[in-house]
């Protein structure tokens, strides 16, 4: 039998946070997939049809993962921009790697989701998710710029591209041989495990920093 429905809104957050715990296990135990959503309520214990009233699809469900994770590593970046100590941009981009080694999700989902709101999200879901990382860039900028001027929302966007292109570029990419149909990856020489892709990570925004430092006229970002 499923446990009784959620009503008051912190067991309705309680509960919405079980489900997309057990949708992360999922996406990891599947190697970056979630099959079905009788699955995931199955797993997460609640009845199908209350599922649906979190989310409407599989993809919604991985839309709320990856904002989770934006919305964490926000948090964490607020907190720390608050503390009496002087905050450098290699503070930034070594919380911005912790995020990545902590969460299974930041990475695959970061990549996937531009997808998922292209083609697979409602668009009053996607034009809600936007508006509300948006907001969340708004407010990391406010605590962020006393204390490290070059940080504007255009930035933190920069910084995200960087993170998803690397990663793009340099995780494995798995392709049938037309011939042999056996796996094989494209450019394998190039491909990095994570642990060098965060080391390259920190290079390249390390260099997206002092780079727009210049172009501001204000002193490198330590």
């Amino acid at each position: 039998m499923s446990p009784p429905r959620a009503y008051l809104p912190a067991d309705k957050q309680r509960k919405r946070e079980e489900i997309l715990n057990a949708a992360q296990a999922l996406w990891t135990s599947h190697s970056e997939a979630l099959n079905s959503m009788a699955e995931l309520a199955e797993v997460s214990g609640v009845a199908k049809g209350t599922l649906y009233l979190y989310f409407r699809s599989k993809d919604e469900v991985l839309l709320a993962l990856h904002e989770r994770d934006l919305e964490h590593f926000f948090t964490q970046v607020i907190e720390r921009a608050k503390q009496p100590e002087p905050m450098s941009c290699d503070d930034l981009s070594t919380m911005l790697i912790q995020a990545i080694q902590t969460s299974p999700t930041f990475l695959p989902l970061a990549s996937l989701c531009h997808g998922l709101l292209e083609r697979q999200v409602a668009v009053e879901e996607a034009k809600a998710f936007q508006q509300r990382v948006a907001s969340y860039l708004h407010e990391v900028v406010a605590v962020l710029r006393p204390q490290l001027p070059l940080m504007n929302e255009l930035a933190l966007l920069q910084s995200y591209a960087q993170l998803l292109g690397l990663w793009q570029l340099l995780r494995p990419s798995a392709l049938p041989d037309p011939d042999t149909g056996l796996t094989q990856f494209v450019f394998e020489h190039m491909t990095i495990g994570r642990g060098d892709f965060c080391a390259v990570l920190r290079q390249s925004l390390a260099a997206l920093y002092n780079g727009l430092a210049t172009i501001e006229g204000i002193s490198p970002c330590q």
